[in-house]
């Protein structure tokens, strides 16, 4: 395989946050899958006012601070001067990049770094849905890049703009756009996701070819043997935003025998939901509200509980729920399709808008054995997700070489 350029800028940003999202969990995913590869890799990350570039041997000095096994060095000189406004996690790590880099550059030296240091005909990759403006693409191109591919996690703020930020939806339109307009190919983590993207690049006029892979899942740490926590509990995971539907949950939530984990940081735009959570009489006796489980402490409560509780409106993946089977945890979950796709038949599917079915599900869970087997099913591994993108990748280096009469 030719050499791999992959951009690690949103591992970066993500310093100050010990519990990795689902974007988080894909690209420390591909760090760790190129770093074990015998193919020559590069990574880039976006940094104060410029770009670093890391070899392999600095990427597995790193990788560690990136794990949280050991902690990111001091403060360099361009740190402690010009980057205040930064967290103090994201001016460590950024400061740790520049003294391990291979080079550091302004922006606009981009083009020459990379052209200096990398063989011609590199694939650049990013997964991260970050730094990709179109000056990011024109450099990396012109530096000599014979693929350059991206990865679509969702278009929930094209298709559901009332779930996201004010200015979310225009941002990302606009890098929507630029990543289809510079990309050989964009990789998607579902068929339903290629979907609802195909949508609007037809509509843009865009055609980049299209890669659906089905994400790998890392199973959580497996803990000790423990019984079903009585009276039941349930739990919902993830950032406690509008999409989320935990409004749903806590206005059952009194009329259900049992207790429910809300397991996630607080988000944005949930001001009601963030309120009942500060004052409501259950909270602290049937509701609980968890934002730092680490992965043992989440595994532990999934291995008590009775089900795990999904009820988004919108989804581009759906972490959760194939962690939770993979404990051997039944799911009761929102109909969507890439639910559908990632988990076949084994959830409890139920519409979002229809608090009646969810009490009624959540009751006869209440008493309910878990089934044997869920954690056996064939779920989607990283391995087979490399291995199509390794082969996409060599096709395409085969084709570029005819075509070059080589």
């Amino acid at each position: 395989m030719a050499a791999i350029l992959l951009d690690i800028s949103r591992t970066i940003s993500r310093a100050p946050y010990p519990f990795p999202t689902g974007i988080d969990r894909v690209e420390r995913a591909y760090i760790r899958h190129f770093m074990a590869q015998d193919t020559p890799v590069w990574f880039l990350s976006r940094v104060l006012k410029g770009y670093v570039l890391l070899d392999l041997a600095a990427m597995q000095q790193i990788w560690p601070m990136i794990t949280g096994e050991t902690q990111w060095q001091k403060n360099d000189l361009i740190a402690r001067f010009f980057s205040r406004r930064l967290p103090p996690a994201v001016n460590r790590a950024e400061s740790t990049l520049r003294r391990l880099s291979l080079a550091f550059t302004v922006r606009a030296g981009l083009e020459s770094m990379l052209a200096k240091h990398l063989p011609s005909g590199f694939s650049y990759l990013n997964v991260g849905h970050s730094n990709r403006k179109p000056p990011l693409w024109r450099a990396v191109r012109a530096a000599g890049a014979k693929n350059m591919l991206a990865m679509v996690h969702d278009v929930i703020p094209l298709d559901y703009p009332e779930y996201t930020r004010p200015d979310t939806a225009a941002r990302f339109e606009a890098e929507m756009k630029a990543t289809a307009t510079a990309c050989d190919a964009l990789i998607y983590n579902s068929n339903d996701t290629t979907e609802r993207s195909g949508k609007w690049l037809e509509k843009w006029g865009f055609s980049p070819e299209s890669l659906p892979i089905l994400l790998g899942v890392d199973p959580l740490p497996k803990p000790a043997v423990s019984p079903l926590a009585r009276p039941p509990e349930f739990i919902i995971l993830g950032t406690i935003e509008p999409r989320k539907n935990h409004r749903l949950l806590l206005d059952i939530w009194p009329d259900i025998p049992a207790k429910l984990h809300i397991v996630g940081q607080r988000g944005w735009r949930n001001e009601a939901v963030f309120s009942t959570l500060d004052t409501s009489p259950l909270m602290g006796k049937t509701v609980f509200e968890h934002s730092d489980l680490d992965d043992a402490a989440l595994a532990h409560r999934l291995s008590t509980a009775r089900a795990l509780l999904f009820p988004s409106f919108a989804e581009g993946f759906g972490y959760p729920l194939i962690e939770a089977l993979q404990m051997g945890l039944p799911v009761i979950c929102a109909d969507l399709p890439c639910f559908r796709e990632i988990a076949g038949d084994l959830p409890t599917y139920l519409s979002p808008d229809d608090p009646d079915s969810w009490k009624a599900a959540i009751r006869a869970a209440c008493n309910s054995p878990r089934e044997k087997g869920l954690e056996n099913h064939g779920f989607p591994t990283w391995e087979q997700h490399f291995a199509k993108l390794g082969m996409f990748l060599y096709k395409r280096n085969n084709t570029h070489d005819q075509q070059a009469g080589k």
